[in-house]
Formats: structure tokens, sequence, C-alpha cells
């Protein structure tokens, strides 16, 4: 099974950005890379994106749809696993239980929709305060994802969700997103190569 990294944040925190970059890195040093993002381009993550943007929302439906989006990537997602030396998502469950917590959801309930989905063997959290990502774009809010009223609730529900997490022994490496692209870029690599490695001796040793 290839290493599964999960790069997590806010919006324009950098996530694609670094997704890409990561992935064109690591082909590049010969390594087979597979990439996936949420929510998905399939019917469920479809739907998602598009009632989100009608008012009013549901969070309960939302958060449904988010967890039902990811158990329907399963089969395709444990493929890549077996085929690429890492898989690189663009959001995963700490984004899920993030946004819907900020949306009104226990995070309890959200992670009970969670159980037997494959999880990250190591997180890459984007840290950028919401002013800072503000910044990055220039054009209106496109979901309620976006909205100055629900990114003012988002970063404490991130911290949350994070100590969470780590109290379920989560590997999770904090970035600062704030420092030029190409810093993040040389942070994140060192972390995967750092988990490639262990993962490789662990392997070897058995």
């Amino acid at each position: 099974m290839g290493l599964f990294v999960a790069v997590e944040g806010i919006d324009h925190s950098g996530k694609t950005t670094l997704v890409e970059s990561l992935c064109q890195m690591l082909t590049g040093r010969g390594m087979a890379v597979g990439q996936c993002k949420e929510p998905t381009s399939a019917p469920i993550g479809s739907l998602l994106r598009s009632l989100a943007v009608e008012e009013p929302a549901c969070p309960a439906a939302l958060a449904l749809l988010s967890a039902a989006d990811r158990h329907h990537q399963q089969l395709t997602l444990r493929a890549l696993l077996r085929e690429a030396r890492v898989v690189i998502a663009d959001r995963y469950y700490l984004s899920g239980l993030a946004y819907h917590h900020a949306d009104g959801i226990d995070p309890a309930f959200y992670a009970a929709c969670a159980a037997g989905i494959q999880m990250p063997d190591v997180y890459l959290y984007l840290e950028v305060p919401v002013a800072v990502a503000a910044t990055r774009v220039n054009r209106p809010p496109d979901s309620r994802w976006e909205t100055a009223e629900f990114t003012s609730r988002l970063q404490d529900a991130y911290h949350t969700c994070l100590r969470l997490l780590r109290d379920q022994h989560a590997d999770i490496v904090v970035l600062d997103a704030q420092q030029p692209a190409p810093d993040v870029l040389a942070a994140a690599s060192a972390v995967i190569e750092d988990r490639l490695s262990a993962l490789t001796s662990t392997r070897n040793a058995a």
C-alpha cells in the first residue's frame, strides 16, 4: 500500500497549489503518484457542491452527503493506494469534520458516518489566518463555505477537530502557509520523504 497524504486547510490556504506541486515533484523523482480531491466530481460530490450554493441549506444533509461522497470513492482510493507509492488528497476527512462542525454538526456524529473509511497516514494542515486567505481571492463567495459569516467560525472548528484527531493519535503536521509556496513545498516534501522512509523500514523489518 502506498503512503496516503491528506492536505487540509481553509479555503485559499494553498492546498491545491501544494498538491499539484507535490505530485509534479514526486513524479519527477520517478515515483508513481495518485491524486484525489474532495468533494469529488462524482454524482454525490456534485450534488453536495450544488446544494452548498442554495439557501436555506440543511447542514445535516450536507454533512451526510459529504460522508457519502467519501465512502463512494473508497474503492477508487484503495486501488490508487495499491498502485502508487504516494496518494495525495486535496481535502479529506479533517476538512469534512471541520467544515461541518463549523456548520453546527457534532463531530461525533460526523465521525460515526466515517466508520470504515481509509484514513490518511499523515495530515498536512496548512495554517493561515482567515484574513490572509481572504486576500488571495478577488471574486465573490461561490458557496456558503466561503461567506464571511461562515469562515469566521472555521479556523476554531479546525483547531477543535485537530485536537480530536491528535487524541486519536493521528499523524498531523502543521505547516505555516503564510510562507512562500516554494518553502511550503520544501517542508511538505521533507515530511513525505520522512514518512516514506519510515514506511520502508517497517516493511523491511516485517
